[in-house]
């Protein structure tokens, strides 16, 4: 994300409901800064987050971890101030349980940690976004998640305020086992102004490198007809986003479909994508309209992963079996670099 570097001076706010990912991303954060990160944390134990650095695929040694119960809010303050020159990064999970009960947060981090944070960035994490902190310190990040209609969870991170630079842009993201954060920076629809166009004859219709074309037809059979020459190369991919897709009617080996459960799947395949674990030549999503009709929008997030994959494709391809005559006032036939749509047996393009 291209505000973290700005995260490391000065002060910062992380804040966000449980479950949202903020904490996880504090971690990946911190594991950049020079030398090690002081953890204090007034909630979850040691084992725990020795647990959340081996998902966030981060070495433990790059971490000071401390616990201190609520009740030792005190103590907390005190050690913190005597040895917090010893690392690189100061991070309070959660700010709420270092000060005592009748204390104003915002003053107490002012006055506690203001002027250290002049020698050693200081980060603190809360659920509740308090007004007075945000205006105190130089930096907030917002986090927070949605369950769309699907029940997939798909979270967003965004700078909101920061005395170094404008808000950032509303970033995606999830956390992906082994790998870490991953995140995606929205796009605007995938077209190539300035891209030589090439003439796909299979589609009939003019694209260029790293397109996003959708396939859009009344019948499973047409579809079959125009996708399956595409997944018949042995570096193409399917996306099953639903069971309502068209994917009864291809034939892909198992190894090379991608069923797509949850956001993290997703997530996962595009972590894939650009690791250089796979190298998908083609990718053919199916089964996003039937998603986008079950609630106007829910397909952005998976429209937008997609785009970014394209860029490390030849082609990526949206087909599914539609309504022919409502498919053209639909958000996914909108946001294609190019459509094709195929008379089938029901009706006429």
């Amino acid at each position: 994300m291209d505000f973290v570097d700005d995260l490391m001076t000065g002060t910062t706010m992380i804040y966000g409901p449980p479950g949202s990912g903020k904490t996880s991303l504090a971690v990946r954060i911190a594991a950049r800064a020079k030398g090690t990160a002081l953890w204090i944390s007034t909630s979850e134990n040691e084992e725990f987050f020795r647990k959340l650095l081996d998902r966030l695929n981060v070495a433990y040694d790059k971490f000071k971890f401390l616990h201190f119960p609520r009740a030792f809010h005190e103590e907390i303050a005190r050690y913190v101030l005597d040895h917090l020159e010893e690392h690189g990064i100061l991070v309070i999970d959660s700010i709420n349980g270092i000060a005592s009960p009748n204390a104003d947060i915002a003053d107490f981090f002012h006055s506690t940690f203001y002027q250290a944070a002049q020698e050693v960035p200081v980060m603190a994490i809360a659920e509740t976004p308090s007004r007075r902190l945000q205006y105190v310190v130089d930096h907030v990040v917002k986090v927070w998640h949605r369950i769309n209609s699907m029940g997939h969870v798909i979270r967003y991170a965004q700078l909101v305020k920061s005395r170094k630079r404008p808000p950032s842009p509303r970033y995606i993201f999830d956390i992906v086992q082994g790998v870490g954060i991953v995140y995606i920076k929205p796009v605007e629809k995938v077209v190539a102004e300035s891209a030589e166009r090439i003439r796909d004859e299979r589609l009939g219709v003019e694209t260029f490198r790293g397109a996003v074309v959708g396939v859009f037809s009344d019948s499973e059979g047409k579809i079959a007809e125009k996708i399956q020459p595409f997944l018949d190369d042995e570096n193409a991919y399917l996306l099953v986003f639903s069971a309502f897709s068209a994917s009864k009617r291809l034939k892909v080996p198992p190894e090379r479909v991608v069923a797509v459960s949850t956001f993290n799947d997703l997530m996962k395949f595009y972590a894939d994508v650009i690791l250089g674990k796979v190298k998908p030549r083609y990718v053919v999503a199916t089964g996003l309209v039937p998603l986008e009709n079950l609630r106007e929008g829910d397909s952005l997030e998976y429209l937008t992963a997609l785009g970014v994959i394209s860029g490390y494709t030849e082609l990526t391809i949206v087909a599914d079996v539609v309504d022919l005559k409502k498919i053209k006032s639909n958000y996914i036939y909108q946001a294609m670099s190019e459509n094709v749509v195929v008379t089938g047996e029901k009706g006429e393009a």
